[in-house]
Order: structure tokens, then sequence, then C-alpha cells
């Protein structure tokens, strides 16, 4: 009679070599230059343009934080948890936007263990929660990962959307690892991507 094993669940802490998260080329929020334009009664030249300028979003810590939820109710799993062989786990990796204005081209990686089997068409990508402020408690967390699983599927393939899996070991969001569409953050929301593995 084969033996039924339990695995132990590895990284579900974020760690260096596991999730790589990038944005853009500048490690801060800013929006673009802006010049405010007018006219009076269809006369563009009744007024004159304004000054251009910057807005900068100062003193921003992005943070990185994975999490994990049986797929089966969603209950949370604690890092170092163990579940039996065979179960369903939904892996979620989220920002926290604390900042006043948007961040944009954010890219996040995670190389999966050998020991989790990604679920094909799994990947979901979620911007629709507002920050927790300076961190998501596990009330919070459960939202997040509540609305994400809400959202469509991506389709696991380099193409129009934000999110993709290489067919080997590697899901990606953004495009600065590969191809993807652009990942951006609205201001002070919570940028989650959530995906299913399946423990061997």
């Amino acid at each position: 009679m084969k033996r039924h094993k339990a695995r132990t669940l590895r990284h579900l802490a974020v760690t260096a070599s596991a999730v790589l998260l990038t944005v853009g080329s500048i490690q801060e929020a800013f929006a673009e230059d802006n010049t405010g334009t007018g006219d009076v009664a269809g006369d563009a030249a009744a007024l004159v343009d304004s000054n251009t300028f910057q807005v900068f979003s100062t003193g921003v810590a992005l943070t990185l934080v994975k999490t994990a939820f049986l797929q089966s109710d969603g209950s949370p799993i604690v890092s170092g948890a163990t579940v039996p062989q065979g179960t369903y786990v939904d892996f979620m990796i989220y920002v926290n936007n604390l900042s006043s204005v948007a961040v944009n081209d954010i890219s996040i990686q995670d190389v999966l263990d050998p020991l989790f089997a990604y679920q094909a068409l799994s990947i979901r990508v979620d911007n629709s929660i507002v920050d927790c402020g300076a961190t998501c408690d596990a009330a919070e967390e459960a939202a997040i990962y509540a609305s994400a699983i809400g959202v469509g599927a991506s389709t696991d393939g380099i193409d129009g959307d934000t999110a993709s899996f290489n067919g080997g070991d590697t899901v990606d969001a953004g495009d600065s690892n590969v191809a993807n569409g652009t990942l951006n953050a609205t201001a002070n929301t919570v940028l989650a991507v959530v995906f299913t593995v399946q423990v061997q």
C-alpha cells in the first residue's frame, strides 16, 4: 500500500532567490511632467499655459509580501505549515502601494520550487483593494485574496495581458522579465498576483 506522505510548504516567506520585484528603472513613485492648458470660448490664445511641474512621492517603501491559502476553502496557511501531497494551494504575492500617486511598470517574478506544480490558467492580477496602511493584517490579506480570485485568469502565454507562466517553473507579472503587458499599481491600492499550485 502506497504510503501517503505529507509535505512541508517551503518558500512561503519572500526570499530574494524566490520572488523578485522591480519597479521600472527607478525606486520611487512619481507622476510625469504636467502642463495645464486652457482656452476661453474656444480661443486657445486667451489663456497662457501653466508652468510644467512634477509630483514626487517621497519616503515610499514598496514591500513585496508572499502568502498562501488553501484553495479548497480560502483559509490562510502559515509559513512552515505541513499539508498533504496533492493539496491545491493559492499563492498570493502583493505590493501595498501607500503612495498618493500611481506606481507604474511594476514587475514580479516567482520561481517555483519543484515541490509546487503550477496549475494552468490560474494567474489572476487585481488592483482594486485600498491600501492597508503600514502593513496588511490577516483580515486585510483575506480581503485582498478574495478580491483577486474573483478576477478572470490570465492566459499563461506572453500576450496582451500582464501575467504569464513560462511552462517550466516561473510565474511573471509585468514586463521587466518577459514581454507581458505593463503592470501598474494605482495610488493608495494593493496590487495582488494570485496563482494556484499543487503540492507534489
